[in-house]
């Protein structure tokens, strides 16, 4: 989480992919004609690319933002719960009730099976869940050449916990890769998008990049995944 706090002012020029998975949730919400909701509620906002995108491609009455660390959002909200969603049921937001629970590239942070049971109490009836995460090939170059990564789950294997307690709508992956000149570029973005999965103490020497270089052509893998559930 650290490294999101201290990205917060570099994140949004440095998180192209991030910001086109806000597109495609939107256009997944125009495309089945969900464009209005009472109350909505986004959690891990961070610094507002999705909140933006999503505000204005909704009509809302109410907006809850959420993120474990109080970021400066620009957008239109009634109140900013600054906690962790792994303890959501101890949050005052869980008795609320909404129409739409959004999230954008969040969700593989936390425990989702636990967190997906509680979205579900959250929703009014025929409620709409719309989240993106990433997939088992995210970053699949850092972990074959550092040995380092998050534990990601397939798209397959999100459908069936959404199953328990969701109607899937829409469910779909893409993968993207990003090229950059030089590898020292590809790590620099790591850390100013504060998505880097190596940690604080990972040391970056001439002998790895000259590696990753050789072997993945200064290449990174993003593995988006989408998800659009009713209640």
């Amino acid at each position: 989480m650290q490294t999101f706090i201290r990205a917060k002012n570099t994140y949004s020029a440095n998180s192209p992919v991030q910001k086109a998975m806000a597109k495609e949730l939107c256009k997944m919400l125009s495309e089945n004609d969900l464009s209005d909701f009472e109350a909505v509620f986004e959690f891990g906002c961070g610094v507002g690319v999705f909140s933006k995108a999503l505000q204005e491609c909704i009509k809302f009455k109410h907006y809850f933002l959420n993120d474990i660390y109080a970021f400066e959002n620009p957008c239109k909200f009634d109140e900013f719960g600054i906690f962790d969603m792994n303890e959501l049921k101890n949050h005052h937001f869980y008795t609320k009730k909404f129409d739409l629970i959004a999230s954008n590239a969040c969700m593989q942070w936390l425990k989702i099976d636990e967190l997906l049971e509680n979205l579900a109490n959250m929703l009014n009836k025929n409620g709409i869940l719309l989240f993106s995460t990433f997939g088992e090939k995210n970053f699949t170059q850092i972990k074959q050449s550092a040995n380092l990564s998050l534990e990601y789950l397939t798209l397959e294997q999100i459908k069936q916990k959404l199953s328990k307690n969701f109607k899937i709508i829409k469910a779909k992956e893409e993968l993207k890769e990003l090229k950059f000149d030089h590898t020292l570029e590809l790590f620099r973005h790591l850390k100013l998008s504060g998505v880097n999965a190596l940690g604080d103490k990972f040391f970056i020497s001439k002998a790895f990049l000259k590696n990753y270089e050789k072997e993945f052509q200064n290449t990174l893998t993003y593995h988006p995944l989408f998800f659009m559930c009713q209640i």
